[in-house]
């Protein structure tokens, strides 16, 4: 399932004190499939982006279309019943563990398909299949959420969203608050759903994870696309004026080539890339 944005304008409060132009012009796809990684400092409009992918706002003008659904200013081209794409659409919200609300687990990741029309019974099975998937077992189905880890909880959110089952899932710093061992377990997990054909959008200003799991990235500056390519094609560049930094691995590899250990580096992910890429340079001589 693709995502498309079309002349994308976005305008809070208008026509008041306090109106501000969050997104200007944007002409922009997310193809079906892909690992996305959406970057840009504070204010240069991720955040409004993503929420138009499943119409939780609706552009003030232009339109975006996902798959058969349109979320568009124009009232004769938008899909008259938007609330089906928000379950092709799954949104993980920065902490989200703090959305967690039903006595049991099992309950909790079962509300979202019950929502959407499934049964009690069938429900249950895609939640227990989703808290299976993000790594708890079935000692968890009849815990309170709020009896859990922070950890814990934040698998149980995710699974919340993964029960519906979506086609496109976005989410927002996702290992915020999380510890190294963490991290590494929730994004390991985006790249399995990644891999079963899920499109992924990543917003983050961890530019590690950009380097690590996507396959493209958009930058984002003052409501703008500033650029959109490989990862490998950006870092190099200067990123300060977007408030970013280039992945270590990558400042590393440039360092080394600034006292003329040339080695290649645009398919660097990995500490474990960057170490094969030192040896074959040493065995080169």
């Amino acid at each position: 399932m693709s995502v498309k944005f079309s002349n994308v304008f976005y305008t809070y409060s208008p026509k008041s004190p306090f109106e501000y132009q969050a997104l200007k012009d944007i002409n922009l796809e997310f193809e079906e499939g892909k690992f996305i990684g959406v970057v840009g400092k504070t204010g240069s409009g991720k955040s409004t982006l993503i929420q138009h992918i499943n119409a939780l706002i609706t552009p003030t003008s232009g339109s975006v279309i996902v798959d058969e659904f349109v979320n568009s200013s124009n009232k004769k081209e938008r899909t008259k019943v938007l609330k089906p794409l928000r379950k092709h659409v799954g949104l993980v919200f920065q902490f989200p563990e703090y959305q967690l609300f039903e006595e049991t687990v099992e309950k909790d990741v079962a509300f979202g398909p019950k929502n959407f029309g499934a049964k009690n019974e069938e429900a249950l099975e895609k939640a227990r299949k989703a808290i299976l998937r993000v790594g708890l077992n079935e000692t968890f189905f009849e815990r309170s959420p709020f009896e859990l880890s922070g950890g814990e909880k934040r698998k149980v959110a995710i699974a919340g969203i993964l029960a519906m089952e979506p086609k496109v899932l976005v989410v927002d710093e996702p290992t915020a608050g999380l510890d190294p061992a963490a991290a590494r377990e929730t994004m390991s997990l985006f790249k399995e759903i990644n891999k079963d054909g899920v499109t992924v959008i990543l917003v983050t200003h961890d530019m590690d994870l950009v380097a690590s799991y996507c396959d493209e990235v958009v930058v984002m500056d003052e409501g703008k696309v500033f650029t959109k390519c490989a990862p490998s094609e950006l870092f190099g560049r200067d990123l300060t004026q977007y408030s970013l930094q280039n992945p270590h691995i990558f400042d590393f590899a440039l360092s080394l080539k600034e006292r003329g250990f040339e080695i290649e580096t645009s398919s660097l992910k990995t500490t474990e890339d960057l170490a094969k890429a030192i040896a074959r340079r040493h065995k080169r001589g």
